[in-house]
């Protein structure tokens, strides 16, 4: 499952996802795990690590988008403001793009 992907990656930095439609919604854990997936350091100067606004979300979220499209994976059809306002849909999407791509990593 897709929850079982993510927390596979992230309890690397002791992170773990429990409710997939709100602790993405902020970006946080979507910049860190494309570090993970894909083995590099994501400068803390880069995405704001606990967001006060809304803005703030949303740059978190295309950040990571643009992380994700520097990798090669296709630009995600979410909007960042669809996964900052919950859409569930919006985010299963995203996530279930980095598991087609890196669910053979050990």
């Amino acid at each position: 499952s897709l929850i079982t992907f993510v927390n596979k990656h992230l309890t690397k930095v002791n992170l773990e996802v429990m409710d997939l439609d709100t602790q993405f919604h902020d970006g946080v854990y979507l910049c860190l795990l494309m570090g993970l997936l894909e083995g590099f350091f994501v400068p803390l100067y880069d995405f704001h690590l606990t967001p006060q606004d809304f803005d703030q979300k949303v740059h978190n979220v295309s950040f990571a988008f643009e992380l994700m499209q520097d990798v090669g994976l296709a630009k995600p059809k979410a909007r960042p403001e669809d996964i900052v306002n919950l859409d569930l849909k919006s985010t299963l999407r995203v996530l279930y793009n980095l598991f087609t791509k890196y669910k053979n990593m050990a």
